[in-house]
């Protein structure tokens, strides 16, 4: 059992969250400390006997579970989010730093490429890229044969006076409490461990950003009262409502080589694991039950293209499902068709491809600004790598071309622009109707933000005769608890089906195409609803006929948590 203790010298601490530059990063994130660490190391003696020993003590502390923060609540945490100003830029110089971007793309495609001939072409384009890599080095750090009238211009552009001035935020909390821990209650750290990250930590200067000055140091001892008056921050698989980064085994190693690659020069994305916390302790109730559906989901967010309205989710949900089929390996897998290889429907829940509409926060528009893979629960392993190939080559097939960015998908759309979406790689989206939780979390009230598909035909919703019309809306709740029974949940309490809409930013049924598209299939009738139950249940709720195509997504509306949309 052992800790890391951070004291915050200017009671402040200065760092912008992983996904919004304008956000502070509050509770602060282990692999911050533990980059943080790794420089420490670098600036030290690097190849000396002690300069070994603190190295392999940052191995050994890369390959531990995620730890406990100790830490002021995010309730108590002041942040100041302080305008942007404007100040000198420090990548400016004579010499221009090569694009990397190409070569990484390659390299990545590379590494998913399974086919013998694709990998072949691949290396080829690879030692192209890498060869001219190597080429435009050389002709921007020769010595220049003479000098043009703009070298005179350009060389002013490295005085601190004449540099350009870019835009910056700089937003800090100011806890209850100027100091924090990650503990490690579970784990006990060996002596040569202790000493190399004491030296370490002794030497370590500030976290985050350079104007946050800290004192660090390794405690074995005496936890219980490590920091008072701070809350618990638990890593939560399953409860965790914030994402926190974290390392694995081999980080040393990856932060050497992106530091080799950006020399803290170029904008980075640091290499790190995304682990869920909750702050505080479990709730004593029993967990929550969840849906058949896994709450960890692929997000693509939109990049450019047409600005689609809620109404083309099904359309939309559609046509990505048949891009990733048209380049997934043949046979295609169930997971992927939502059909058996005889062509008949799949009797298990198959990946379901959700459009995401804005529907809550202060500009509820409806618009579809990503689309979310849901994979049910406990799938195989060999299920998953299926759908993770199919997105890889997805993502292949537009990075082919050659301005285009990595990790995008070009998805065409008739005879309008493509709508081109990338995949959100390093943890969740700024935007809240692009994070998980907020569709996932546990609640006693849900909403649908798209409408359900009903299984089976209710009658005649807006029949004259009341009797008749009763009849039918009855029949029609039967229906939606039915649905929400086949996805793994209790009955609810309580069901309101209703005609028009129940979350801001939606449309009635009556404004959606007819689903399914086809003439020859059976027209489903489509209702919002309100829906509660007796203890909180965790999401995705998808629902009905059309669950697996964005129809019948519902949000949690215990509390309104999506403030920016």
């Amino acid at each position: 059992m052992f800790a890391i203790r951070i004291d915050l010298l200017t009671g402040r601490y200065a760092a912008t969250a992983y996904n919004d530059r304008e956000q502070v990063e509050w509770p602060p994130h282990p692999a911050r400390l533990f980059s943080a660490l790794l420089a420490t190391w670098a600036e030290g003696a690097p190849g000396t006997a002690q300069g070994d020993a603190e190295l392999a003590a940052l191995r050994w502390l890369e390959e531990q579970p995620a730890p406990i923060i100790l830490a002021s609540p995010v309730a108590n945490a002041g942040v100041r989010n302080a305008p942007a100003v404007f100040v000198p830029v420090n990548d400016v110089g004579v010499v221009k730093a090569p694009d990397h971007t190409k070569l990484e793309a390659a390299e990545r495609a590379l590494a998913d490429a399974t086919d013998l001939a694709a990998r072949a072409k691949l290396e080829k384009q690879l030692a192209k890229l890498q060869e001219k890599l190597v080429a435009d080095t050389v002709k921007e750090t020769a010595a220049p044969t003479k000098f043009g009238k703009h070298d005179a211009a350009n060389a002013e552009q490295v005085l601190l006076d004449r540099r350009v001035r870019q835009p910056r935020t700089f937003p800090c909390a100011v806890p209850e409490t100027p100091a924090f821990a990650f503990v490690w209650d579970e784990v006990g750290a060996p002596a040569d461990v202790v000493d190399g990250l004491s030296r370490l930590a002794i030497r370590l200067v500030r976290l985050g950003h350079s104007s946050s000055l800290v004192h660090a140091r390794v405690v074995v001892s005496a936890l219980e009262d490590l920091v008072p008056r701070v809350r618990r921050f638990v890593p939560d698989d399953v409860g965790g409502e914030l994402m926190i980064r974290w390392v694995g085994a081999g980080q040393t190693e990856r932060l050497q080589r992106a530091h080799a690659q950006h020399q803290e020069v170029e904008p980075r994305v640091l290499p790190a694991r995304f682990i869920r916390y909750r702050e505080g302790e479990r709730p004593s109730s029993a967990p929550p039950v969840h849906t058949v559906f896994d709450h960890e989901w692929i997000i693509c967010a939109r990049s450019s293209g047409p600005r689609l309205p809620i109404t083309s989710i099904a359309g939309l949900s559609r046509q990505f499902r048949r891009a990733l089929m048209s380049v997934a390996d043949q046979p295609v897998a169930e997971i992927l068709s939502g059909h058996r290889l005889d062509g008949a429907p799949s009797e298990t829940p198959h990946l379901a491809i959700v459009p995401l509409p804005v529907v809550m926060g202060p500009h509820p528009d409806g618009a579809l600004i990503g689309i979310a893979l849901v994979l049910p629960r406990g799938i195989s392993d060999e299920a998953r790598r299926a759908v993770m190939r199919a997105i890889a080559a997805l993502e292949r097939a537009h990075v082919a071309e050659p301005d285009d960015a990595a990790g995008s998908i070009a998805l065409l759309l008739g005879d309008s622009d493509p709508l081109v979406l990338t995949r959100v790689v390093w943890g969740e989206h700024s935007r809240s109707t692009l994070q998980p939780r907020n569709w996932t979390r546990p609640s006693r009230r849900w909403a649908s933000a798209t409408p359900i598909a009903l299984d089976r035909n209710p009658g005649d919703l807006h029949a004259p005769d009341p009797g008749a019309r009763a009849r039918a809306f009855e029949v029609a709740r039967a229906s939606v608890v039915e649905a929400i029974e086949r996805i793994g949940l209790p009955a609810p309490i309580e069901v309101d089906v209703v005609r028009s809409c129940v979350l801001p930013g939606t449309a009635k049924p009556r404004t959606y195409p007819r689903f399914p598209s086809g003439a020859n299939k059976q027209q489903r009738v489509l209702v919002h609803v309100r829906i509660a139950f007796a203890t909180a249940v965790g999401g995705p709720l998808l629902l009905g006929a059309g669950r697996y195509q964005g129809m019948g997504l519902c949000a949690p509306v215990d509390s309104q948590r999506m403030e920016h949309s």
